[in-house]
């Protein structure tokens, strides 16, 4: 309580400059300087003409059919644009909600210290980690529903979504058991070998019968918030006969599943599991629900694209301005016995209420030289308080009693002591906007010379 207010560490933006290089104090823009001019400084046309990069590559601009004559493409000439983000699905709403844990924490620090603070203060300390607040998704009217898993939380939009997940999942082991097992390499005449360009797993040949269903497979599982026809630009085919015995030998091995439920059901490929268990398990693991509460640190692959996006939006929105965590945060910190009130015009939390000391109330010898110090030094810092009114020699008994008086006259709203360590009396606010009143009067006075010499101003 008696810590000093410029002790508190500031966030200092003084040594930062946001404005452009060349506007930038003590920065200059460099001058070109030319080695070959004329007289008057001009750069002589002669020296142009007949001028050739080093090594015979032509000038910029220097192009035959639209493309780069020295063919760029794969050195960032051309380069294919960068995919959007899925936009968050209409008819979904994402609320922050404090963890009750940090509230029950957050509510005895404000009791034990007596300090109030601002509201939106005390929002934007619990938007500072992820770890102090979740995150709810509603629907709304016409909004999708959700489907949410009990194993791990993960919140989808879509059957499809929700598969493509299991299919990675590591409690998929809690369902079915996998095998491999050797079967006969595939016959025919195979020229060539496509494989993923990102993870490098074999598709085989273009004119294999699974070849098409290969790709949509890896695709659904690995890849599914990349756009399809991109993921296919991205295979690689190589030729010749390595290739072709390597996906050959990978061939001889198939996996197979059996369900951990009944060890005699056996499942050829992961497309016969998969319909097994959307047919007769699924709707034990997902349920469809207009509410899903997820942890803010969830890990992104365990959302529905759009879903992450609105998660993403939400939590940068309500840093910017924390207007829908406030009025929450407010009635949970009410709840627990603080109060909320306003002070100077903004929305605070303290241990009390401000009051003002009722004229049949005579307070004892210390209370009253507390109160009296305050009111004559409305918003001083409580370090000074203490260098007035304690003696240098005061005893750490007689400190205690001093402090205790204090957080006797913060608790019965007598007094306020702020987050920043300054102290007021409860009227000060209406002090404060007396004072700004008489004061915009005397500069309007001042302002308007006529009124000086008119007959009201008299």
């Amino acid at each position: 309580m008696n810590e000093k207010p410029e002790d508190k560490k500031a966030l200092d933006l003084s040594s930062l400059d946001f404005g452009p290089s060349w506007a930038r104090q003590g920065e200059s823009k460099p001058q070109k300087k030319y080695s070959d001019r004329g007289e008057r400084g001009e750069r002589k046309r002669d020296d142009f003409k007949g001028k050739r990069r080093e090594g015979g590559r032509p000038p910029r601009g220097d192009r035959e059919g639209g493309k780069f004559s020295n063919d760029r493409q794969g050195r960032g000439g051309y380069r294919a644009p960068r995919p959007q983000p899925t936009p968050a699905p209409e008819g979904l709403a994402a609320d922050i909600m404090p963890i009750e844990e940090g509230i029950d924490n957050l509510t005895k620090e404000i009791s034990s210290a007596g300090r109030t603070y601002s509201v939106f203060e005390l929002a934007r300390v619990i938007l500072g980690a992820r770890e102090r607040y979740k995150v709810v998704f509603r629907k709304e009217e016409n909004g999708p529903e959700l489907l949410q898993c009990k194993q791990d939380g993960s919140v989808y939009l879509s059957k499809a979504e929700c598969l493509t997940h299991f299919r990675s999942a590591e409690w998929l082991k809690e369902f079915y058991t996998t095998e491999e097992v050797d079967v006969d390499a595939p016959t025919g005449n195979f020229q060539s070998i496509a494989k993923c360009g990102f993870s490098g797993v074999l598709f085989g040949p273009p004119n294999y019968h699974a070849y098409n269903q290969n790709i949509v497979d890896l695709h659904q599982s690995r890849f599914g918030n990349m756009d399809i026809e991109r993921y296919k630009s991205r295979i690689v085919v190589e030729k010749g006969d390595d290739a072709v015995n390597a996906w050959l030998e990978s061939m001889k091995k198939k996996t197979q599943y059996r369900l951990v439920s009944d060890q005699e059901v056996v499942f050829e490929d992961e497309r016969a599991m998969l319909a097994h268990f959307e047919a007769n398990i699924f709707d034990e693991v997902f349920h469809s629900t207009h509410r899903a509460d997820v942890d803010s640190q969830i890990a992104g692959k365990l959302l529905s694209p759009g879903i992450l996006t609105l998660l993403k939006e939400t939590i940068a929105d309500q840093r910017r301005y924390p207007g829908k965590l406030a009025p929450f945060l407010c009635r949970q910190l009410s709840g627990r016995h603080l109060a909320v009130f306003k002070w100077q015009g903004k929305l605070h939390c303290g241990p009390s209420r401000p009051h003002a000391i009722a004229e049949d109330v005579k307070l004892a010898d210390r209370p009253a030289a507390l109160h009296k110090w305050v009111s004559d030094n409305q918003g001083t810092g409580v370090d000074n308080l203490w260098k007035a009114l304690l003696p240098e020699d005061v005893t750490d008994e007689s400190k205690k009693e001093w402090f205790h008086d204090l957080h006797w006259m913060i608790n019965q709203g007598y007094m306020v002591l702020l987050s920043d360590g300054h102290i007021y009396t409860s009227s000060a606010a209406k002090a404060g906007e007396l004072k700004k009143k008489d004061g915009a009067k005397q500069v309007e006075k001042k302002s308007d010379p006529k009124k000086l010499d008119s007959p009201e101003s008299k």
